[in-house]
């Protein structure tokens, strides 16, 4: 099993007879992300882990003259609706849901939003970046409004080739549901409070994987986005478990 980061929370899982996109999103201008605008090409089957902007904002555009299949919850699916997705390229799916795309099974998980916190809120409006990329201001907030989450964050355990890698949608996991343990693949997002390191141990140390690879850490929709230095986390386990950074476009091989 391969795992491609873009950037973002946007990942592509290929199997030797099967691919799947999660969360596929084309970073804002200003963003040191760079993804080619034929990377998520050819993909039909689309997980969308929830319906914040930065994990559906460019579904509408990749549903275009494409035939894709967008696997979500209610909201994300309402909301791509009036976003003039056609119902034949969405599927409705709900937490405790499996079924398989090619050759892997597929899980949907509930799982919780990170919460933004007060101190990284003041910290990014305060931030001089809010004038040097001001021009984003306007998606920004629109896409605030117009995307909403809902409680409706899944996570994705996705098995295929002999491998089980388990995708969070935010970095949260809800305290009463019952996650699957030792996947071989963890992937965390580490973005969106202002202390990252302590809700990452805990969500490791409960679900027990033998490695991590770090996503949603780059800068992909300044100003509100920041470029997270992920040493800490990686230090941490420096001596008890493999936490992987990649570049985007960069591949893990499993």
């Amino acid at each position: 099993m391969r795992i491609t980061w873009f950037g973002t929370a946007s990942l592509a899982v290929q199997t030797q007879r099967g691919r799947l996109l999660i969360d596929p999103f084309f970073p804002f201008p200003g963003s040191p992300t760079r993804v080619p605008a034929d990377a998520y090409d050819g993909y039909v089957h689309i997980l969308v882990t929830h319906g914040h902007f930065d994990h559906i904002l460019s579904l509408p555009r990749l549903c275009q003259g494409e035939r894709r299949r967008v696997h979500c919850t209610q909201t994300p699916f309402d909301t791509l609706k009036r976003r003039g997705v056609a119902d034949d390229d969405l599927v409705r799916i709900a937490p405790g849901d499996v079924f398989e795309i090619d050759d892997m099974r597929v899980t949907a998980c509930q799982s919780r939003h990170v919460r933004f916190d007060s101190t990284i809120l003041r910290r990014t409006l305060l931030s001089p970046r809010m004038l040097r990329h001001a021009r984003n201001l306007p998606r920004v907030a629109g896409g605030f409004l117009k995307y909403p989450e809902n409680g409706e964050t899944l996570g994705f355990l996705i098995e295929g080739d002999g491998a089980q890698v388990f995708v969070l949608g935010s970095l949260n996991l809800a305290a009463d549901v019952d996650y699957p343990t030792g996947m071989d693949l963890l992937v965390l997002p580490y973005q969106g409070t202002s202390d990252l390191l302590t809700p990452a141990i805990q969500i490791i140390d409960r679900l027990k994987p033998r490695a991590v690879l770090l996503d949603h850490f780059d800068d992909a929709f300044p100003p509100i986005s920041n470029t997270v230095d992920t040493s800490d986390i990686q230090e941490y386990y420096a001596e008890k478990l493999p936490v992987n950074r990649l570049e985007p476009g960069q591949s893990f091989t499993l």
